[in-house]
């Protein structure tokens, strides 16, 4: 990604934002009774690692876009300075608001950045050998991977792997204590299945890999099913289970399809699985709720870690239908339009579904996948012939 694009601009003006809509969020602003700042005191290992995560896409974005600049450390400096001047900005902010201003934020916002630069730079050098080394993965759909890395979160989120015998036997437990007719919970992993599929097979074949397509798709199935005993937390049941075996099923009947009618079937079975869990439960209630507007909301005022699941889940949907429809022909910006309106009057029909909280979040995620589809099918021509005269 060069630094003169637009695509880098962007991005890096969303990460901007969502530094800064972290930082800030309630918004509930009490400028007559000012917190006191706190230069030192106890840490907490949840606001150390909270305060790293918060800029360490920061520092990654730079420090791939600056593997190649000849002064790539006045690079980093420069944004260090701006990174340490808007982390002590929005800490002296948290003032007036109902959050805890601490200079330990800012500096654990500095190791972040600094961490994510070393962490950019590394990927950029590595995947520029690799793609040095094996030239046909230059043209591979970057947008596939990006799915594929959905489907995983969305299924085995933490993606922490145990070794306890008792969690393993939880999770295989599952299989006879968990109901078994469970129609919905089946479909949507076999929805997922189908999206996540088809984005490995298609990843195989532009790495000019067609010939081992199916194969490393029946691998990563076979590997969601195996995470499902082995990572913490899941206890998949039978349900889920034959869910993805019949994704995998419906997916291999699908692949022996001519192009067209396999892009157009991969997006009904998107939508079709978004459809089916943003307007559930079937039932009616009155008076509606409130529409949040307000993004991300009820992550925020809850644990964050709770939402991960179902907004990679949402994102795999929004990104299956834009991903398959443009790649069928459609125009990426008028897709990301209709899929921001459905994602829009999904949401604003959760008002009268009980036990659903409607709010603008969805919305922003379907946007934003159209924006990341567009930065990845941007950039793929450029960084292969960037290749080509490299290696010429």
């Amino acid at each position: 990604m060069d630094v003169r694009s637009r695509s880098f601009a962007v991005a890096v003006g969303l990460v901007w934002l969502l530094i800064v809509y972290g930082s800030l969020y309630p918004f509930q602003w009490d400028f007559a009774a000012p917190q006191a700042f706190i230069w030192s005191g106890r840490i907490g290992l949840v606001d150390l690692i909270e305060n790293i995560l918060l800029f360490l896409p920061l520092g990654a974005l730079l420090g791939w876009a600056a593997q190649w600049r000849l002064r790539r450390w006045w690079f980093f400096a420069g944004w260090f300075g701006v990174a340490l001047v808007v982390a002590g900005t929005l800490q002296w902010l948290q003032k007036y608001l109902p959050r805890t201003p601490a200079l330990s934020d800012v500096l654990f916002n500095m190791v972040g950045y600094v961490l994510g630069w070393g962490a950019g730079c590394v990927a950029r050098w590595r995947v520029g050998h690799l793609l040095v080394r094996h030239q046909g993965w230059a043209g591979a759909d970057r947008f596939a991977l990006v799915l594929i890395a959905l489907w995983w979160l969305a299924e085995l989120y933490p993606l922490i792997p145990t070794f306890d015998v008792s969690s393993v036997a939880q999770n295989v437990k599952s299989l006879w204590q968990l109901d078994l007719w469970q129609p919905r919970r089946m479909l949507l992993h076999a929805g997922m299945a189908v999206i996540g599929l088809s984005a490995v097979a298609h990843l195989a074949r532009t790495a000019q890999l067609a010939h081992r397509a199916r194969a490393v798709a029946g691998v990563a199935a076979a590997a969601v099913l195996a995470g499902k005993f082995v990572v913490v937390d899941q206890s998949p049941g039978m349900a889920v289970v034959l869910g993805i075996a019949g994704g995998w099923l419906l997916w291999r009947w699908m692949d022996a399809w001519p192009p067209g009618p396999r892009w157009a079937a991969t997006a009904w079975v998107a939508l079709a699985t978004y459809l089916l869990d943003a307007i559930w439960p079937w039932a009616w209630r009155t008076p509606p709720a409130d529409m949040a507007w307000m993004p991300f909301a009820s992550s925020l005022s809850t644990w964050v870690q709770s939402a991960i699941s179902a907004r990679a889940f949402e994102c795999l949907c929004f990104g299956g239908i834009l991903w398959s429809t443009v790649r069928n022909g459609a125009l990426l910006g008028g897709m990301t339009v209709c899929t921001a309106v459905l994602a829009f009057a999904c949401e604003w029909t959760q008002r009268y579904l009980p036990t659903r909280t409607a709010e603008i979040t969805s919305v922003v995620l379907a946007i934003g996948m159209g924006w990341l589809l567009s930065a990845c099918t941007a950039a793929r021509p450029v960084h292969a012939q960037r290749l080509r005269e490299r290696s010429a």
